[in-house]
């Protein structure tokens, strides 16, 4: 399974499929969540930034998780020629 790249803009994401996560970018803005081992979504499962941390709600158990990780803000520098 490839990793993937989960984007959040503020409200609850669901998983649409398995997922396999190596970070969880945030929009609006330029912050990101870096997970310290991947992360393992299925189908269903919710996820949703809290604070400076992600908190994921298994579909299955109904059990909540919190990823250990660290948020950072990434700069993007845009020239226009």
């Amino acid at each position: 399974m490839m990793m993937a790249r989960m984007m959040l803009n503020g409200s609850p994401a669901t998983a649409p499929r398995m997922l396999l996560l190596d970070r969880v970018d945030f929009e609006p803005g330029c912050y990101v969540f870096d997970l310290d081992r991947p992360l393992f979504l299925a189908a269903g499962d919710q996820i949703w930034a809290e604070r400076s941390s992600v908190v994921v709600l298994r579909a299955v158990t109904g059990s909540v998780e919190r990823p250990a990780g660290s948020m950072t803000a990434e700069r993007w520098a845009y020239k226009l020629l």
